[in-house]
């Protein structure tokens, strides 16, 4: 017996951090859903095709589409919209889910642009030059049109760690000052992915380690609404 109790050991620690993870999604998706209520969201079953047909439109990615799970509208005008966001592609790989919220917002341009910000907390340097150097790569996620954008001098070293636009595009043809200035204090809330085209932002969370937190978000975009 003497022999198997290390196992058995590593086996009990195991599941005891297997039943504490649960436990805790399970709280964080419970305090979610409580902010959600106050805030003045409720659930809106039948924009659902919409939602995911604006989102397809929005990623522009022939290889995936895009299922909606839990849609919910604020109370009031203009239309600010959270869910889940589910990204699928085989029928045999797992899809990749995404915490986000949707609102219209007014530019100039109408052109696809997406924007990687970190939070304050997170000083600039080589994690920094990492994480926008992944963000802007050329994975297979990343939307059909967009390319690499040189990030203005006056913006780097700041929030702003990526973007992505039409090639050879300048980041201030595609949005100004004023939202960019909301946009680069959004990862402090957790929204890490700013996703804009035609009349439409999403803001999405990237990690389950960075809470994404719908309160604040609501609060920091409503300049732009």
């Amino acid at each position: 017996m003497s022999s198997y109790l290390p196992f058995v050991v590593v086996g009990l620690i195991a599941v005891g951090f297997l039943l504490w993870r649960v436990l805790s999604q399970r709280r964080a998706h419970s305090g979610q859903k409580m902010t959600l209520e106050q805030l003045g969201f409720r659930p809106c079953p039948d924009e659902k095709s919409w939602l995911e047909e604006t989102i397809t439109r929005i990623e522009n990615n022939r290889e995936f589409s895009y299922e909606v799970r839990d849609p919910e509208r604020l109370l009031g005008e203009p239309a600010v919209y959270h869910y889940v966001k589910m990204r699928h592609r085989y029928a045999d790989e797992a899809a990749v889910a995404e915490e986000e919220i949707l609102f219209p917002v007014k530019r100039s341009s109408v052109a696809g642009l997406v924007l990687t910000v970190k939070p304050s907390s997170l000083a600039p340097g080589i994690a920094t030059r990492l994480m926008g150097a992944i963000a802007t790569g050329p994975w297979d996620a990343q939307p059909d049109d967009l390319h690499r954008l040189e990030i203005p001098p006056d913006l780097k070293d700041g929030n702003l760690v990526g973007a992505l636009g039409p090639r050879g595009a300048n980041l201030y043809d595609l949005v100004d000052t004023n939202m960019l200035s909301v946009v680069k204090g959004l990862g402090d809330a957790g929204g890490i992915l700013v996703r804009l085209r035609d009349s439409w932002c999403s803001v999405a969370s990237t990690s389950a380690q960075i809470p994404f937190r719908v309160d604040e978000l609501v609060a920091r975009i409503r300049p732009l609404l």
